[in-house]
């Protein structure tokens, strides 16, 4: 059946390998009905090893999607279907880089992958690819080993506050429709945006792992396809369910937060959490809330940034983004974070909850700027120049709901 004479041998070993790297492997298809994606096994077998190798390979079932990038980092996540370690290769010119995560000198082994890639250079163009090796059995010596599977090569570009301009889309209230995710994330790609915000409750309320991958993760990374980063801004909806207090381990920023600052071309973004709908006391929280004393550290954090970032001043535009367009449930002191915001002369705040298109005029609520809360099924296109922000609320259709211009102004 297979041929040993000399220089002509194939065991059967070898011919299997070789099968599985030329067959063997899982499609990614993305959510615009393209050619699948390939992810690819790997043979890495060797003869040599320590510890046991079996015919075991991971399946990658969500991703990679990139989050939370910034001029010189980004967030590289995805899920496997079987423990395995990870790793990103990445580089300008050709794979040349490899970044290996570690947690207090160990390199994590999970279903859940989360790789920072720093050092990077502002408005860049990196290829990279994930790959995820299995693990069979963690031993304390020789742990077992199986195979690793390596998606395609991708591409992202880095924030970079120098550029003239930029676009942008928000979405928000998506819960758990993948219908809908993938109808506003095919208008995102559509429009070539540089980077696509989702301003929370992206679920009814958090479950498991595999909701969360299934209804909401899973849907967002294939219709961005590797290659369009996200800004993730919790909802209220997302402080819910058994699973919520483990959702940070999918949706946190770089420094393990809900909020955070980022810049990109003409804008400062500020990317707020604005927690609950009603206070802690209420009784379907059944006093399992803090919100007082988390919101309370959030203000402080946002009044300083606003003040003290060089940003806020330099750049032509600043546009907030949250979920609750009255800012939360903040014990009393929501007038604060609008007194904050008017302080800085920030020029729009663009949030959801409503489940309703609205737009809130300035000095309606207090504001000195903006308000526009998002329906479920539609999109608000940001494009910004140095001299303006012009919005377009487009719903499923294509149909244009509301269209607006901010012009700067002087800080």
């Amino acid at each position: 059946m297979f041929a040993t004479g000399e220089g002509n041998t194939m065991t059967y070993r070898h011919w299997l390998a070789a099968f599985m790297m030329g067959v063997a492997c899982v499609s990614i298809a993305d959510a615009a009905g393209d050619k699948p994606r390939k992810a690819v096994v790997v043979d890495d077998d060797d003869a040599n090893a320590p510890y046991k190798t079996f015919d075991s390979t991971p399946a990658i079932t969500m991703g990679p999607l990139l989050l939370d990038v910034s001029e010189d980092s980004v967030i590289v996540e995805w899920m496997t279907d079987s423990p395995s370690d990870a790793k990103v290769l990445y580089g300008e010119a050709g794979l040349t880089e490899e970044a290996l995560p570690q947690t207090d000198g160990l390199v994590p082994v999970g279903n859940v992958h989360r790789v920072i890639l720093r050092g990077l250079k502002p408005g860049h163009t990196y290829q990279y690819k994930v790959a995820s090796r299995r693990v069979v059995n963690l031993r304390p010596y020789w742990p077992d080993r199986g195979r690793t599977v390596e998606s395609p090569v991708s591409q992202f570009t880095t924030f970079d506050a120098t550029r003239p301009s930029t676009r942008f889309v928000t979405m928000t209230d998506t819960h758990e429709d993948v219908g809908r995710v993938r109808a506003l994330m095919d208008m995102a790609r559509q429009a070539k945006v540089d980077f696509v915000v989702h301003t929370g409750d992206g679920v009814h309320y958090a479950v498991n792992e595999n909701q969360v991958k299934d209804k909401f993760l899973g849907p967002v990374a294939d219709g961005l396809q590797g290659s369009i980063p996200l800004i993730y801004a919790r909802g209220n909806h997302e402080y819910r369910g058994e699973f919520a207090r483990s959702l940070g381990d999918y949706l946190h920023e770089q420094s393990g937060r809900y909020f955070y600052t980022r810049d990109q071309g003409p804008v400062h973004l500020v990317v707020v959490d604005t927690g609950e709908d009603k206070p802690d006391a209420t009784n379907v929280y059944a006093g399992l809330n803090n919100l007082r004393e988390y919101r309370k550290d959030e203000l402080a954090w946002f009044a300083h940034v606003l003040a003290a970032e060089p940003r806020t001043k330099s750049a032509p535009f600043t546009v907030v983004l949250g979920h609750d367009p009255e800012w939360g449930w903040s014990d009393g002191q929501n007038a604060e974070w609008t007194r904050a915001a008017n302080a800085a002369k920030v020029d729009l705040y663009i949030a959801g909850h409503l489940h309703r298109l609205e737009r809130i005029p300035p000095g309606k609520q207090g504001n000195d700027f903006p308000i526009l809360a998002l329906g479920q099924d539609q999109v608000a296109q940001v494009d910004a120049t140095a001299t303006e922000l012009k919005v377009r609320v487009i719903d499923r259709t294509g149909k244009i709901l509301d269209a607006f211009t901010v012009a700067r102004k002087a800080k």
